[in-house]
């Protein structure tokens, strides 16, 4: 089964995730999404990329998933169906499918939307941080039969990280 971390913002999901694949030490592919702070533009908001898992965190028009102001993203659906083609490549052997994280900016990408539904319906171990939202998509994915979700607050996420590396070492 997959494994979901699911929680509010700012909780805390990256960092577990992070700790959790140091742990299992097995290759990644996927990808990151990351608001860039020090990019910020008092008119656009704060700008959001999407990085591939491993390798360079370089900002560019290609990977500029849009910008988030006032808590209203405007969102660039296009590159979210242009990275969906990265999505689909085949994992190597071993690997552990990075998906950080999963919210709200991909619920008019399509393409995107089912090549992460396809990969959860898939063998090769997925591990995502989910936004604490209800949208038709995300309680798709929450809902998946081949997903475990952990929920993460303040007050659990040191406790919770010995349980995912637990969980996710046993999928292997």
């Amino acid at each position: 089964m997959h494994v979901l971390i699911v929680g509010p913002r700012q909780v805390g999901k990256s960092t577990l995730i992070q700790k959790v694949l140091d742990a299992v030490d097995r290759p990644v592919c996927g990808f990151a999404t990351k608001r860039e702070d020090a990019l910020y533009n008092p008119e656009l908001g704060y700008p959001i990329y999407i990085y591939p898992a491993h390798g360079p965190r370089i900002q560019t028009s290609d990977n500029l998933l849009g910008y988030c102001h006032d808590r209203k993203p405007d969102v660039n659906t296009e590159v979210f169906e242009q990275f969906a083609k990265n999505l689909q490549e085949t994992p190597a052997a071993g690997s552990v499918i990075l998906m950080d994280e999963l919210g709200f900016m991909e619920s008019h990408a399509e393409q995107f939307k089912a090549t992460v539904l396809k990969h959860l319906d898939g063998n090769v171990p997925v591990i995502a941080a989910v936004k604490e939202k209800s949208t038709p998509f995300l309680d798709k994915v929450k809902n998946h039969p081949n997903c475990k979700c952990f929920f993460i607050n303040e007050e659990n996420r040191d406790e919770l990280t010995d349980l995912v590396i637990d969980y996710l070492k046993k999928q292997f």
